[in-house]
């Protein structure tokens, strides 16, 4: 849900309005009771395009939104959450595998599902240190993909998972 659909105050449970502010440029969703003003900025994620022996890391998705998509490991950052940190929790949440964070490959922005919130979106390249690789609740399974025999775009679940990979391809970075 985009906070412009948001109905009311999550401070005081006052109804919101979207307008005029004083202090403000344009427009905003606020509360005219408290003052609490809503901006409708994006969720930060972090995710992984992990390659071993020239093959990329895929999950596929066990929930929605694009449940039985492939995805490219990660999710969103907790609160004062390292985004390399992120990378780490989620790999080894999502997949069971400790990865070891590499430079960052890329960031885009995206949209969290249909009419779900905006997104800022980084993907990190990462090798895998340790663990065991098992898909968790939230993966139905888990793939690893040459360039030639990675799923088709329309089975990648996110616009900005579909960037990440066309770059690394783009750069040669998989066989």
């Amino acid at each position: 849900m985009r906070r412009a659909d948001w109905r009311y105050c999550p401070r005081c449970a006052s109804g919101l309005v979207f307008g005029a502010v004083p202090g403000e440029p344009e427009e905003v969703l606020h509360c005219p009771a408290c003052g609490l003003v809503l901006y409708d900025n994006p969720a930060p994620t972090a995710s992984a395009l992990v390659i071993h022996d020239g093959r990329l890391l895929l999950t596929r998705r066990a929930r929605d939104p694009y449940a039985g998509m492939w995805d490219v490991p990660g999710g969103f950052i907790e609160p004062l959450e390292h985004p390399a940190e992120a990378v780490r929790r989620e790999l080894l949440e999502e997949t069971g595998l400790e990865v070891e964070v590499g430079e960052l490959s890329g960031i885009h922005t995206d949209v969290y599902g249909e009419g779900g919130v905006a997104t800022l979106n980084l993907f990190y390249l990462a090798s895998v240190i340790g663990g065991v690789e098992r898909p968790a609740d939230d993966v139905s399974e888990i793939g690893w993909f040459t360039a030639a025999a990675l799923p088709a775009l329309d089975q990648i679940a996110f616009q900005n998972g579909r960037d990440a990979i066309a770059e690394l391809v783009a750069r040669d970075q998989l066989v």
